[in-house]
């Protein structure tokens, strides 16, 4: 009996643990839509919100509440905008305009879009938001509509990645 206790102990401790742990992968998705129909690339930044109040803490000093507050909301929001950057290559840079933001469950979402480049061999994306809050902050940047969905993962220091596009 003894060591069916102990067994119980340890899985219970194992299942904790990794509900403590749980939350400690800083991660944010962005999704970068080629909309034929609009002709905008339209992008979309998803974070969760415990990250997103704990970063402008960190970033910007005082109390912060991003669920309730349109100032704090309109900060972190312009925080991201000036954290994300595409380009057609090196020298052409590709105009983003802001179209909203929200609260949506344990997420904050920052709406932006951009005119839809003509036939573009390929795209650069810049994406490092919070990276200079947590070293381990993971930013994830799908491309969708543009030929097959390519993924890009930028982590603390990366830079500008470029993504071979393959239109169908």
């Amino acid at each position: 009996m003894p060591n069916v206790l102990c067994a119980i102990y340890l899985a219970v401790l194992i299942i904790l643990s990794g509900n403590v742990g749980a939350h400690e992968q800083k991660t944010s998705i962005t999704v970068v839509l080629a909309n034929k129909n609009s002709g905008l690339l339209e992008i979309s930044h998803r974070f969760n919100i415990h990250d997103a109040e704990h970063a402008l803490t960190k970033l910007f000093g005082g109390n912060t509440d991003i669920i309730n507050d349109p100032d704090t909301q309109m900060r972190f929001s312009e925080y991201i905008q000036g954290q994300f950057a595409l380009r057609i290559s090196d020298q052409l840079p590709i105009a983003i305009s802001y179209v909203g933001h929200e609260v949506d469950g344990k997420f904050f979402w920052v709406y932006q879009e951009a005119p839809l480049p003509p036939s573009i061999p390929q795209i650069q994306v810049f994406a490092n938001a919070l990276q200079s809050v947590w070293k381990r902050q993971t930013n994830l940047v799908n491309i969708e509509g543009l030929g097959s969905i390519q993924s890009l993962r930028f982590i603390f220091n990366s830079q500008w990645q470029t993504v071979n596009l393959n239109p169908p």
